[in-house]
């Protein structure tokens, strides 16, 4: 795993993704983050100080 704190690999950060034809999915450079309250953000964008290390499960 990267050890470059980012919104992209934080576990609060959910990534949004584009439906093509026959449910094929395609990731998105941006999605949002959920702590503490809702957020746009780029995947690359410097994390905030809630940032927590994404399981590598996920």
């Amino acid at each position: 795993m990267c050890n470059e704190q980012t919104c992209g690999n934080c576990r609060h950060f959910r990534r949004h993704y584009v439906r093509y034809a026959r449910g094929r999915y395609m990731a998105l450079s941006y999605g949002h983050c959920v702590k503490p309250r809702l957020k746009n953000r780029e995947a690359d964008t410097r994390a905030c100080a809630h940032w927590q290390e994404k399981e590598s499960g996920m």
